[in-house]
């Protein structure tokens, strides 16, 4: 069965809203009835068409303006937002004078543009490509890489929102690429990345083990032909394999942690806890997380000084953790500390009240 990816048409657009600035100069105009009707364009009838100001004069001219120059228009408007109550007219008029090299036109004008470092235009082409071909591999690849690039670029700025959406799509698209595309090794390399700042860690490891597989299998079909060639020199392995490598090994850890959290959360508290507790006095022992899944299984096995002591090492590590000032006040009232549990829901309430 043919693997496609979700139709781009009917996606929740979150990105709009970011991205109408680089088409807000545009003026609308429409063809006339009369031209509507001996081109063969109904469709296009009463329909607003995205203008440059400085060509309004040319679309009323005797010539018009060059079908190139609205196509690009129209894939602009609807690439900045999807959702553009005119996008189905504009995609018919697209398929009317174009073929399905457009998509490859498109992505490439996004690849131009993110070489230049001008990521919302670069993603409004991308998008438009993806509007009219869902599953084309560079337009997705594309996109995800785009999204990449600039929620990068903005490390340090106050745009936690769109930082957010930004890694989400990015995310997305490299999993639709390996999905559609199962032997392209660059998403893995790229999800990687995105899965451990995301602390799954199990699925980084896969994502790179995949990548260094689908990596030996081009050196081994780059091997073959250079035996061919016994005067050509054997290529060096390529940096991000080196790298790649020494991202797995220093994965190992945080994957049997991840294991460990998962069989907690499961409800397999001793197992989690034999996995768990290996890990107290290591390097990872400064891990917040760490010490707050292990002081919720002994809660939960009714271990309540070891509770204790695990929320307040939270606390120590991180001294805004509402849920750890929560749990003390209920673990000392529950051990009749009445003084505790006052001064640990005191500052539960204080944090709270920060939040809003």
């Amino acid at each position: 069965m043919e693997r496609k990816a979700p139709d781009f048409r009917t996606r929740e657009d979150k990105l709009s809203g970011w991205l109408d600035g680089e088409v807000r100069t545009f003026l609308f105009d429409s063809f006339s009835d009369d031209y509507c009707s001996r081109t063969g364009m109904e469709f296009l009838r009463g329909v607003d068409i995205p203008i440059r100001p400085q060509d309004l004069a040319a679309f009323h001219g005797e010539g018009g303006l060059p079908v190139t120059d609205l196509a690009d228009n129209m894939a602009l408007v609807i690439g900045a937002n999807t959702h553009f109550k005119y996008r189905d007219a504009y995609i018919a008029y697209l398929a009317l004078y174009f073929n399905e090299k457009l998509v490859d036109v498109l992505a490439q004008k996004g690849a131009s543009e993110l070489k230049e470092a001008h990521y919302r235009k670069a993603c409004i082409y991308f998008r438009a490509a993806l509007l009219l071909n869902g599953s084309h591999k560079e337009a997705m690849f594309g996109y995800a890489c785009c999204c990449r690039e600039w929620y990068l670029s903005m490390e340090g700025e106050d745009q936690e929102d769109l930082i957010a959406i930004l890694k989400a799509e990015s995310t997305e698209y490299f999993e639709h690429v390996t999905r559609v595309y199962p032997e392209s090794a660059a998403p893995y390399y790229f999800l990687g990345y995105a899965y451990v700042n995301a602390g799954q860690y199990k699925k980084a490891q896969l994502a790179w083990r995949r990548f260094l597989d689908l990596g030996k299998q081009k050196e081994r079909r780059s091997d073959e032909e250079q035996n061919k060639d016994l005067c050509k020199p054997k290529a060096e392995e390529p940096e991000e394999f080196k790298e790649i490598r020494d991202r797995l090994a220093s994965l190992e850890d945080p994957v049997k942690i991840e294991e460990g959290v998962n069989l907690l959360t499961a409800g397999r508290l001793e197992e989690g806890l034999r996995i768990l507790e290996r890990y107290v006095g290591t390097d990872y022992d400064n891990w917040w997380p760490l010490h707050y899944y292990l002081a919720s299984a002994y809660r939960e096995l009714g271990f309540f000084p070891e509770a204790i002591e695990g929320f307040r090492k939270v606390l120590a590590l991180s001294p805004s953790h509402i849920e750890s000032c929560e749990w003390l006040a209920k673990l000392y009232a529950a051990e009749g500390d009445a003084d505790n549990a006052e001064k640990y829901e005191k500052k539960a309430d204080v944090l709270r009240r920060n939040l809003n």
